[in-house]
């Protein structure tokens, strides 16, 4: 009923359109000089479950757009030289083979590209292009924890805190639902920028005072008291740490790898059809 009512809406809409031939084409909705939308073409726009007003929107706004857009091409075929027709022509053919090349070489690469990028090969590349991975920006390896000044257990975390051993940090975890904020990953690197956007107590002002290595602090502003503590720091232009670059280098190596495979399979491509003749340059 829902889908009836939408055709009669339809129908309704479009019966002033000059172009509109309603016994034209078999299950055709719309007509407008030789071309036209079926059945098929009008439900593929619809969502599940759609309402008569929804549907009557959605495909009025369809409608509409598809007849200006088949209007103004037929407009462009009869006003644009023959030449430029050809040549825009060609783009389209270029552009056409650009787009399934690359769908198959996409597809053929998902299948049988081996993904998997060796530590060894990733320590290479590293050691091999020391002078390439300079900071742009400062990093920390920090740990902090942020909670009320009256919560009870403060005395406790403290000492957790500041011991930092792996059982202590396990410790501190599991209090976690205590914190207000926290982060325990202190052997990771982490922007500067991150440490700032998590808390307002160290900030650009202040941060010469307390970003320093093997330091801890505990600070405390209108939101609460704050634990925390530095490990390592690296400046703006000392080399970026192996782990902090480690995803970039794979993503650098796993290109590579897809532009060789590609490579090689257009190679094999061409010579194939060398081979079997079914290329033929006449001279």
């Amino acid at each position: 009923m829902v889908k009836n009512g939408l055709y009669i809406l339809l129908l309704l809409s479009l019966v002033s359109c000059e172009y509109f031939k309603k016994d034209s084409v078999p299950d055709a909705v719309v007509v407008l000089g030789k071309s036209y939308l079926d059945k098929d073409d009008i439900e593929r726009l619809l969502p599940a479950n759609y309402t008569t007003q929804d549907s009557t929107r959605i495909v009025t706004a369809f409608v509409n757009q598809w007849a200006t857009d088949q209007l103004l091409l037929k407009n462009a075929i009869d006003n644009i030289d023959q030449s430029r027709q050809d040549e825009l022509d060609r783009l389209i053919n270029n552009y056409k083979v650009e787009l399934y090349a690359q769908e198959y070489l996409g597809e053929l690469t998902k299948q049988n590209l081996d993904t998997l990028i060796k530590d060894r090969d990733i320590e290479a590349y590293y050691e091999d292009r020391k002078e390439d991975f300079k900071l742009n920006e400062d990093l920390v390896q920090f740990r902090y924890v942020q909670m009320d000044p009256l919560n009870t257990d403060l005395q406790k975390i403290t000492k957790l805190f500041n011991k930092g051993d792996v059982t202590s940090l396990s410790q501190l975890d599991s209090l976690k639902l205590s914190y207000r904020n926290y982060f325990l990953n202190d052997s990771i690197w982490v922007k500067k920028s991150n440490l700032f956007d998590a808390m307002n107590v160290i900030n650009p002002s202040n941060e010469k005072y307390y970003i320093k290595e093997n330091k801890t602090w505990k600070l405390e502003d209108s939101l609460g008291v704050y634990l925390v503590r530095f490990n390592k720091v690296l400046k703006r232009g000392d080399r970026a740490p192996l782990s902090y670059v480690k995803p970039t280098i794979k993503q650098v190596l796993l290109n590579k790898s897809k532009l060789a495979y590609i490579k090689k399979i257009e190679k094999d491509l061409l010579n194939d059809a060398i081979n079997s003749d079914k290329l033929k340059i006449n001279n």
